[in-house]
């Protein structure tokens, strides 16, 4: 047979709240008798359960074993055994099975018992993604972290981390892209540090020269001179490039290039006197084709090549 058991079972200390909550009951169980009036054994079945339930789970309650989320949630399948054996029912041949327990907590009604279903509703309630408790007979616990649902709290933290890992790689690429574009300048500068006149013909700026004084090319001035027969030399200084194409000079000294600067001459000639060409400290004379009479003189780290 199936017996109903209804009652208060409390009030219980809540030590957060330090007040006694009470706490009613709505059980269900299966029982047999061995003989007698069936109405008598269901009224001890109901009179001896209650006993045994508000014994044990008061007892449980204090010893904190048992604390409000299990009663509110139905969580005390472990106490059933105990409450059966501390019924009794059994010397009085009454055997007792499938009993099952819904808990209604401050004033809360107990959720109704439906072949078990009841209590499997109430686990269902919880919403661990919002952050929602059932705590049984309507009663519900809500936490939030940082004002937020743990779900929507979880998404933030994972969205941070990912924004925090996309903007850490844009900084990673552009630190390679500076480095390898900065790389990049240096090697071209140290590949063309040997004078290309080809590219320095492309850069120069065309100037005219009647050959008659002495030309003189300083700063960062990037100069070209062509077909000019000359009585007069040409100076080159500073960080000058200079470009002869065609050019013949006949003088004392017909090239003079000292500091940083460079003079490429194709073709045409030099014919002196005293000293064809004179490099001094790092500057850089190139002759491509050129015909040369006279002493060529260099010092310091100058170089001049193809004097013939």
């Amino acid at each position: 047979m199936t017996v109903q058991i209804a009652g208060p079972v409390g009030p219980f200390l809540d030590s957060v709240q330090q007040r006694d909550v009470p706490v009613d009951l709505v059980a269900t169980c299966e029982f047999t008798a061995n003989g007698g009036d069936p109405m008598q054994a269901q009224q001890l079945v109901q009179a001896q359960l209650l006993r045994a339930i508000r014994e044990v789970v008061g007892r449980k309650m204090g010893s904190r074993e048992l604390t409000f989320r299990h009663l509110g949630t139905g969580d005390v399948a472990a106490v059933v055994p105990e409450i059966i054996s501390a019924s009794g029912l059994a010397g009085n041949g009454i055997m007792v099975s499938q009993l099952m327990m819904s808990f209604g907590i401050d004033g809360h009604a107990p959720q109704p018992l439906k072949g078990g279903q009841g209590m499997q509703q109430q686990q269902q309630q919880h919403d661990v993604g919002k952050g929602t408790f059932d705590l049984g007979g309507g009663a519900q616990l809500k936490v939030k972290i940082n004002g937020m649902s743990p779900e929507n709290f979880a998404k933030n933290e994972a969205s941070k981390m990912i924004w925090g890992w996309i903007i850490g790689a844009i900084i990673i690429l552009v630190m390679i892209l500076v480095g390898g574009g900065f790389g990049i300048y240096v090697w071209m500068q140290a590949k063309s540090g040997g004078t290309n006149p080809a590219a320095d013909a492309k850069t120069a700026a065309a100037a005219a020269w009647d050959g008659k004084s002495t030309f003189e090319c300083s700063g960062n001035d990037i100069i070209a001179l062509h077909g000019v027969k000359a009585t007069a030399g040409v100076k080159a200084g500073g960080n000058c490039q200079l470009t002869l194409t065609g050019v013949s000079i006949t003088a004392p000294v017909g090239i003079e290039a000292a500091a940083n600067a460079k003079v490429v001459m194709t073709g045409g000639s030099i014919t002196s006197s005293t000293n064809s060409i004179v490099a001094s400290a790092a500057a850089h004379v190139d002759l491509v084709g050129t015909t040369v009479s006279g002493k060529v003189k260099s010092s310091g780290a100058a170089k001049v090549t193809g004097a013939q």
